[in-house]
């Protein structure tokens, strides 16, 4: 080992740290714990006027669920573009301020957050087995309730409708 390189480029993270220091960012990434004041989260009011009475439900997946799985499948190829595209802006940016604050350097955006943990789970060989069950429904939102197969994680996701698909949003809590 080359002793002239400063610490930070010689030490590697060991897979057993990083597996569950990465399990626990991206659970609570996409599933965040209700703030102290459990006060409702706002809804933004549209800038123009609405001329339907709700947002026309996706069509591009079969439904919340699948929607769901592209992410993930997208996020563990890593595929930036359709990853980052079904995350809020809003979920997106607290999965990078929660990867940074935990000592993972270079994570800026979106796209950087899903190369790295995608390098991640890939090196540790983490499974993306997931199982996921519907339990709300409507032309506004849905609410699925996710387990990762491996390990003990679980919570609560809600989507919103997006472009051709249901988009996650930064609205979903931590169950187990």
């Amino acid at each position: 080992m080359d002793v002239s390189q400063p610490t930070a480029f010689r030490r590697r993270r060991s897979p057993w740290l990083v597996a569950p220091l990465l399990g626990a960012v991206l659970v609570s990434g996409c599933t965040a714990t209700e703030p102290d004041d459990a006060s409702p989260t706002p809804t933004p009011s549209p800038t123009a006027p609405d001329t339907q009475a709700a947002p026309e439900t996706p069509v591009g997946d079969s439904g919340p669920e699948d929607s769901f799985r592209t992410w993930l499948a997208a996020s563990r190829a890593p595929d930036v573009a359709t990853a980052c595209g079904y995350m809020t802006p809003e979920l997106a940016q607290r999965m990078v301020d929660e990867i940074t604050a935990q000592g993972f350097p270079g994570i800026t955006d979106c796209a950087s957050m899903i190369e790295m943990t995608a390098g991640l789970y890939a090196a540790v060989g983490q499974s993306s087995e997931t199982v996921v069950e519907l339990r709300e429904q409507t032309d506004e939102q849905a609410v699925l309730h996710v387990v990762y197969v491996e390990g003990s994680s679980c919570g609560r996701i809600v989507l919103v409708p997006g472009d051709g698909h249901w988009v996650m949003t930064e609205r979903s809590q931590e169950e187990c």
